[in-house]
């Protein structure tokens, strides 16, 4: 049974009658049920989801990669269509989440978490359950999250920071989470941003789920963020899985996706709004 994998939210658009908006939401759609990837800061997706001709009422589960307001933000308008909606994420998600601009030293940090809190959400009928390991959420669909990391492999984003203990501080985006999708063509990793580092998850799987073998990769990468070679390593390990397709969205960044697009050539695509990919 064909997998489908529909790109509703990203900063770029594949084609006319879509719209891009900084963030990022897949809807994913097979047999055991449909499910909804993250859900952007919430102006495309519902107009996305119509250009698709797709409903967002055929949708069992939200699943959230993390508590970014360019991830979460859509929740609002997903819960408001009237059906009571379970949402899985990390028990961090609705976690401080700010950010330092770089090029103004002397403001203030700013909040881009979930813009509504869990309580809000549930009286417009989120039902959240929290995971905080990886472990199988529906069959065939596996929640990652919750393991070992290598400081060494993590994105150098020191923009992002939170408040602990009243100090700011680098943030540990402890909430961040992947998607491993079974298919009939073979797993397929679904990121939303990777903050946890693509090394690092790629390390996860198979040290802990024994998989070394990769269908696809798709969804947002955080490669922007990584100098030459640790970029260099992430191709080498990119080809350790064999992965037929790599298709990038979000937060990779152009310099990241044109070094992709080079070394990977036809088993590169860019995840745009619009795109859809079938398994």
């Amino acid at each position: 049974m064909t997998t489908t994998i529909s790109i509703l939210c990203d900063n770029n658009i594949s084609r006319s009658g879509f719209i891009g908006e900084h963030g990022f939401s897949a809807l994913l759609e097979r047999k055991e049920g449909n499910y909804l990837f993250d859900s952007g800061p919430g102006l495309s997706l519902p107009l996305n989801l119509k250009a698709l001709q797709k409903e967002i009422t055929g949708v069992h589960k939200v699943f959230l990669s993390h508590g970014h307001y360019d991830h979460t933000g859509g929740l609002k308008w997903v819960l408001e269509q009237g059906e009571t909606m379970e949402v899985v994420a990390h028990p961090a998600v609705f976690s401080e989440h700010m950010v330092l601009d770089p090029g103004k030293p002397d403001a203030s940090p700013r909040y881009i978490g979930c813009p509504l809190p869990q309580e809000k959400l549930e009286d417009l009928g989120a039902k959240f359950v929290f995971l905080d390991r990886t472990q199988e959420a529906v069959p065939g669909l596996w929640f990652l999250s919750g393991f070992e990391r290598a400081p060494q492999c993590l994105p150098e984003d020191t923009r992002l920071i939170s408040r602990q203990s009243g100090k700011l501080v680098r943030d540990p985006l402890l909430d961040d989470a992947s998607l491993l999708l079974e298919t009939e063509s073979g797993p397929v990793l679904i990121l939303g941003c990777a903050h946890a580092g693509i090394l690092n998850i790629l390390d996860h799987l198979k040290r802990d789920l024994h998989i070394d073998r990769l269908r696809g990769i798709l969804g947002g990468t955080h490669l922007m963020f990584y100098g030459e070679p640790a970029l260099a390593q992430v191709l080498r390990r990119i080809e350790d899985f064999g992965v037929d397709l790599i298709a990038i969205s979000h937060c990779t960044g152009m310099k990241a996706a044109i070094r992709l697009a080079n070394h990977f050539g036809d088993r590169f695509l860019p995840a745009s709004a619009g795109t859809v990919l079938e398994f």
